[in-house]
């Protein structure tokens, strides 16, 4: 568990870092997202694991490999609209990779090529927090099947000029990590990592008739939010907060 919130927070930390570097010209920005191909049994994504070059600040460039696109998307897959200039070009690496945007209960398919230096090996995708299969997912959520790619100690991988297939049902929305499984503390520092953002299914709930606040302040205090001093109502919504040894606020 502490070494997933190290990892976690490494993660946070390089994109914060990729975010600000400026990107030479055979590297694209993550942004605007991509939706994938619209397949009859979900979205799919074509992806590449290659190696490239990024810009620092004073001018100088560092090598790097990442996440990209190997089937550039058609230019309706780009999302949000609002933001224009999407690019995903057929082969060239980003940093971080390509930020992939599903609907939550989509079964979403992804295909990685393994474009690295033959010397690095193997390489694959994880995605924390989901059940993944590498070989035939079917509706009722078992794995069966023929599995793709080559053994690997956290997941299946892609052998160097090969490729790997993974499913799995986005079931929990919100945003996601995905990064190398493969020798995780040489690939993820080299610039294997990207997002995954799951939207949800339905909308947000009133909580008794009452939307708490966007800007992250209370509600004004009334009957949908039952609290009173040294004591809790039978239908309180948060009785932690109005037991006798929380203060009145």
């Amino acid at each position: 568990m502490r070494d997933q919130k190290t990892m976690n927070g490494r993660l946070l930390g390089w994109a914060a870092i990729a975010c600000t570097s400026l990107l030479a010209a055979t590297t694209q920005a993550a942004a605007p997202g991509i939706t994938g191909t619209d397949n009859a049994g979900g979205p799919t994504f074509d992806l590449t694991a290659a190696p490239g070059f990024i810009s620092q600040p004073d001018g100088s460039s560092v090598y790097s490999w990442g996440y990209g696109c190997n089937t550039a998307p058609a230019s309706g897959q780009f999302v949000p609209a609002s933001i224009s200039g999407g690019k995903c070009p057929a082969g060239v690496m980003q940093l971080p990779g390509p930020t992939l945007i599903v609907n939550q209960g989509d079964t979403v398919t992804i295909t990685l090529h393994n474009n690295l230096p033959g010397a690095a090996g193997n390489t694959s995708i994880l995605f924390p927090g989901f059940q993944v299969c590498s070989a035939t997912l079917n509706s009722d959520g078992t794995c069966t099947g023929s599995v793709s790619g080559a053994p690997g100690v956290l997941t299946r991988e892609a052998a160097h000029g090969g490729t790997v297939t993974y499913a799995f049902v986005a079931s929990t929305s919100g945003t996601h990590s995905y990064y190398s499984g493969t020798h995780g503390n040489l690939q993820i520092e080299m610039g294997l990592y990207g997002a995954l953002i799951v939207l949800p299914s339905h909308s947000g709930t009133a909580l008794n008739g009452q939307v708490p606040p966007r800007d992250g302040s209370r509600p004004a205090r009334s009957a949908t939010w039952p609290r009173a001093r040294g004591r809790c109502r039978a239908n309180a919504v948060r009785p932690a907060m109005c037991s006798p040894a929380a203060p009145d606020r």
